[in-house]
């Protein structure tokens, strides 16, 4: 028996024979394209688009009946980035510019934007390059019309073995035919995974090289919840997972039969408590599908996307635009800003001067980022604020500051702020006079400041990702460390605990817009703690509402409290599993209902 670890992706446990997909599509040869083809080889991208998003409409609408409104968005997510202008553009100017034939243009395309995800901190922008390779993949297949039919199912019952596998792909599957599935690539927090969970499909994704070691007709045991694949397994070992199976086949029934039937509503706990569900947002793309998540609002607008991927600056009008949308889109929920967070080890902006975007920090994630970067550069701060601020006349913006360290950082903040409202009010320009204004906790000092920002802040919120980074002092991206990036640390969850009573204790909103926001079980705990509004990946949002209204406010607390008193990370998540008791008081074991 051999023992293949990934990623485990959607829980559930299935044995079966191995069937390997043929390779992804390729772009063959480089095909040189004359001047005078140009035009016709960009028809020819133009109709292999058209193709590929016919396809994934029809796969949606097979697929209408067993998804809900909040994962349809993930197909939908798929549609619009066949027609992303920054994608599709860039094929288009490799078509001709460069001569390039569609498939090598589309290819190069793919590359270039992946590879600026790929360098991105945060897991979930990491895995946003695989949504972008995936759109690729599928022009591919329609500009070779020999792959574009190629299907990917068996003939007989078997799991799937793929180098990677789309979304879309994936609810293609979804029938009898299909067991489980294990792909080379992937992460948690791949859009394939999410619509793996979706249809209950056990699935281990990102196991390397997964393909190359198991050939089609192996006997597989994958463990989808702990991410392993038995390739091969002796009889006995196999029956020591299949007896667990029953079991996990009947939670997941349940859990489909509540996806099937799920519909946006309020979040709220079984004893009636509210909590606030928040988006994060990342593109336009997303913004698009925000309205059929039924979210209360977007907690976190990322808009740094509007400098990258281009060969300038976004001008004031240009920006101006865009959060007007954003605007419209939320109404009549807020939706917050984070002013942009560039510089360290998110890089600078092709559009910046050559000079300053050439410039190297030994230590870009302790350097000039986030609010650092801002108030190093004012002009294009007070650009940022001004569109902002215009945007706010006709909805609900709010500003969220990145990074902030020092309540000297706040002021500084808050008097470039009332410099440019100053130079709006002499314009004769309108914008909302009481708009909010947020800080979003990232580092330790502003985690034990906190009382104190409290005061000249409307509402707070913690970015979990890098709290827990500066915490521990671990770079998540350095794979020699990664594995001590713990965001349950006893160390982390104290300084959760002193937000959330900042905020408490001088009555203004506190919200978390971490990966923690968007885990079911993180989420209880988080409630636990004195948190009401969680703000996360759209795609997370039925599981961590289901979470929430399976559980009462006191069972919230009651978890929180024990993990308080935890004294490292295993003794947090025995706890969280129900199998540490509480603090010596006699209380039962806690673990969260969900």
């Amino acid at each position: 028996m051999e023992r293949i670890e990934g990623v485990g992706a959607s829980g559930g446990i299935v044995t079966g024979r191995a069937w390997v997909a043929s390779t992804l599509a390729s772009p063959g040869a480089l095909r040189p394209v004359p001047a005078a083809g140009a035009e016709e080889e960009i028809a020819r991208l133009a109709r292999a688009i058209e193709a590929a998003s016919a396809e994934i409409e029809a796969i949606r609408q097979a697929a209408s009946d067993r998804l809900g409104p909040s994962h349809l968005y993930i197909l939908d997510l798929g549609r619009l980035l066949l027609r992303d202008e920054m994608l599709i553009g860039e094929a288009r100017r490799r078509i001709q510019e460069e001569r390039l034939n569609a498939e090598w243009a589309i290819q190069g395309a793919v590359d270039h934007f992946a590879k600026f995800f790929e360098s991105m901190e945060d897991p979930y922008f990491r895995d946003r390059r695989l949504d972008i390779g995936h759109a690729g993949e599928r022009i591919l297949r329609h500009l070779d019309e020999s792959a574009a039919g190629a299907g990917r199912e068996p003939a007989e019952p078997a799991i799937l073995v793929a180098h990677d596998l789309t979304p879309a792909d994936v609810a293609a599957l979804s029938g009898g035919k299909i067991l489980g599935f294990v792909t080379d690539l992937g992460g948690y927090t791949s859009h394939t995974a999410i619509m793996a969970q979706a249809l209950g499909i056990p699935a281990v994704v990102g196991a390397g090289d997964a393909t190359r070691r198991i050939s089609t007709g192996d006997r597989l045991l994958v463990d989808g919840r702990a991410g392993a694949v038995l390739l091969n397994p002796a009889e006995e070992e196999a029956a020591v997972y299949e007896s667990r199976l029953s079991s996990a086949q009947e939670a997941l029934q349940e859990a489909l039969e509540e996806q099937k039937v799920y519909l946006p509503r309020p979040a709220a706990t079984r004893d009636g408590v509210r909590v606030t569900i928040l988006a994060n947002i990342a593109n336009n793309q997303e913004l698009d599908i925000l309205p059929l998540a039924g979210t209360d609002g977007v907690g976190l607008y990322r808009s740094e996307w509007l400098y990258f991927n281009r060969r300038d600056l976004p001008s004031e009008e240009e920006q101006y635009h865009c959060y007007l949308r954003v605007a419209r889109v939320a109404q009549p929920n807020t939706a917050i800003i984070r002013t942009m967070d560039l510089g360290g080890d998110r890089g600078f902006p092709l559009g910046f001067p050559p000079d300053k975007r050439g410039e190297t920090e030994k230590n870009p994630a302790l350097g000039v980022r986030g609010i650092r970067f801002s108030l190093e550069y004012p002009a294009l701060f007070k650009r940022q604020l001004r569109a902002i601020l215009r945007a706010s006349s006709e909805g609900d913006l709010a500003f969220m500051y990145p990074m902030i360290s020092s309540m000297e950082e706040v002021r500084e903040v808050q008097a470039v702020l009332e410099e440019v409202k100053a130079g709006l009010r002499e314009e004769g320009k309108p914008f909302n006079e009481a708009i909010r204004q947020g800080i979003l906790i990232e580092t330790p000092a502003a985690a034990l400041c906190a009382d104190h920002l409290a005061r000249h802040a409307d509402f707070l919120a913690v970015g979990t990702n890098d709290l827990t980074q500066y915490t521990l002092a671990v770079d998540r991206a350095n794979k020699g460390v990664a594995e001590r990036y713990e965001p349950l640390h006893p160390a982390v969850i104290r300084l959760l605990h002193g937000v959330a009573q900042a905020a408490r204790e001088r009555d203004i909103p506190a919200a978390v817009c971490g990966e923690l926001a968007g885990d079911p079980k993180s989420a209880l705990y988080l409630v636990g703690l004195g948190f009401r509004s969680l703000s996360m990946a759209l795609s997370k949002v039925p599981a961590v509402r289901r979470a929430i209204g399976r559980s009462t406010l006191a069972q919230a607390e009651e978890l929180a409290a024990a993990m308080r008193e935890c004294g490292s990370a295993q003794e947090v998540r025995a706890v969280m599993s129900g199998k540490r008791r509480g603090s010596g008081r006699g209380n039962p074991a806690v673990r969260p209902a969900v």
